[in-house]
């Protein structure tokens, strides 16, 4: 029981002293300085790349958080609350057809639905016969169902299709209702592939996108530099990148935190992370160290 106290003892103690040690590369890779910098000239591309993927690991379990954070199991259910609360006021009256190419309405006027979810209004869908769709008097919906052609609006992007001909439906108040309960049926298989894809998927296609641009990076940074500096090697642009790039991975979760819905966070970051690449190289090639400061 003693040997096995002392084996258990000196594993967590080895944990603790890597742990320490990547914290520390950690604050010196944070801000490129070049009493650190230097030394990743003599420091083997295969400990950067370990290094690398423990703090891409910490940065994508990073991102995820914030992604669960914006679309919570409270959230996503609430919408969908709401969404079932306003099928079910479907006037009973109503008759929509889509048949032939063509949507044709028992009533001559307009028929609007809107979600209301903790008091906030989205206007979700209109359907018009006539297909006129005054963007002066309403409010733009998400989806707009007109005579002969369906139109999506998100954020000033438009996306307009036309009726195929082969498609044929009829929405009436039963219609309506069997759509809620079908919902309610698919949600929680919904539920684990929404979160599947937000969780895994999307960390996963992040955590490429960034090593694609730090590669890209470190590329043009040995291009612009090898003039300047003939001794330059590639693997070395690479290793600064890896290092020198996690002020702008924060800034890049913390961004999108703050504007979920930003188009150019993306052109941010990654003129970040070449500036940043570009610097950690100059840092690492100011001066030499011995070799025998290897890690």
């Amino acid at each position: 029981m003693k040997l096995h106290f002392f084996c258990d003892y000196s594993i967590i103690i080895r944990s603790m002293k890597k742990v320490k040690h990547i914290l520390t590369v950690f604050l010196n890779s944070f801000i490129p300085q070049d009493h650190f910098y230097p030394k990743l000239l003599h420091t083997r591309l295969l400990f950067s790349f370990k290094y690398y993927l423990s703090i891409l690991s910490f940065i994508c379990l990073l991102f995820a958080g914030v992604l669960f954070y914006q679309y919570s199991p409270t959230i996503i259910t609430g919408y969908k609350d709401a969404i079932i609360h306003t099928l079910s006021t479907f006037p009973p009256e109503v008759e929509i057809s889509i048949a032939n190419g063509k949507l044709e309405s028992n009533q001559m006027k307009p028929l609007f639905l809107w979600v209301y979810f903790k008091n906030q209004p989205l206007f979700v869908v209109m359907i018009h016969s006539k297909d006129s769709l005054n963007t002066s008097n309403t409010p733009l919906p998400l989806i707009f169902l007109g005579s002969e052609r369906a139109q999506i609006s998100y954020r000033n992007h438009k996306v307009a299709q036309q009726y195929s001909p082969d498609f044929d439906i009829i929405l009436t108040k039963d219609t309506v209702s069997a759509l809620s309960v079908w919902i309610q049926s698919m949600f929680a298989p919904f539920l684990f592939g929404f979160y599947f894809i937000l969780l895994v998927i999307i960390p996963l296609l992040f955590a490429i996108s960034i090593s694609l641009i730090i590669l890209l990076a470190a590329f043009i940074t040995f291009i612009l530099l090898r003039t300047f500096i003939p001794h330059i090697h590639y693997k070395k642009c690479l290793q600064a990148g890896m290092h020198g790039t996690h002020i702008p991975l924060f800034i890049t979760v913390f961004l999108f935190a703050l504007f979920p819905h930003a188009t150019n966070i993306a052109i941010i970051s990654l003129a970040l992370i070449f500036v940043f690449t570009l610097v950690s190289t100059y840092e690492m090639y100011s001066k030499e160290v011995p070799s025998n400061s290897k890690k």
